[in-house]
């Protein structure tokens, strides 16, 4: 017969904040827009969402959405000596994994919806390059790839947005770069520069 005093205590609950029940929200107005919730579910399902005091309680309110079964699968991009890029709208999982000889990786966040506070990626780097698109006020954490004779930097430096995801990447570069970066701000027209009218947030 088991000891109670020789089993593991059982994990506190964890508690919810603003942000992760603001996720849990757009998770279910996306499914709403593809089709797979009624206007009626939405409301059922938001009524659970904003009284949710644990991660486990809204876990269940998304768990049989695709968006949450694709936020769970991780992404893997490989290339020799070509380009591939991942842009647009797209779920962003918690784990990706990015591998380039020679050739170019984009991974563009700016139009991806991310579900999670932290994102890990891989990355593996001969003497190609990889480059990474955040939107402002994301985090980007590169101090755990290790560099060869290649180049590893970071333009992401401004301001925090609070509940923001974090980007950590780790891994290694060999004598190519890996660079973190914003997207870059619209031009002006011509004629709006004539008018002088302030550049594009």
């Amino acid at each position: 017969m088991t000891d109670p005093q020789n089993e593991p205590a059982a994990l506190p609950e964890i508690r919810v904040g603003h942000i992760d029940r603001e996720i849990a929200a757009r998770q279910l107005h996306l499914a709403v827009e593809e089709g797979r919730l009624d206007l009626l579910e939405l409301d059922r399902r938001l009524v659970t969402v904003y009284s949710a005091r644990t991660t486990d309680e809204l876990v269940a309110v998304t768990a049989d959405l695709p968006v949450a079964a694709a936020a769970r699968e991780p992404i893997e991009l490989s290339v020799g000596s070509g380009t591939r890029k991942k842009g647009g709208q797209w779920i962003v999982p918690a784990e990706i994994t990015a591998e380039c000889t020679s050739g170019t990786i984009i991974i563009d966040f700016s139009q991806a919806f991310c579900p999670h506070r932290e994102v890990v990626l891989h990355a593996s780097v001969g003497s190609g390059g990889l480059k990474l698109i955040v939107p402002r006020g994301w985090m980007v954490d590169v101090d755990r790839v290790r560099a060869k004779s290649g180049d590893v930097r970071s333009k992401v430096t401004g301001p925090v947005r609070p509940g923001a995801p974090l980007l950590r990447v780790d891994g290694r570069v060999g004598s190519g770069t890996l660079l973190a970066r914003y997207p870059r701000r619209p031009r002006r027209t011509f004629l709006e520069w004539l008018r002088g009218k302030p550049r594009p947030a």
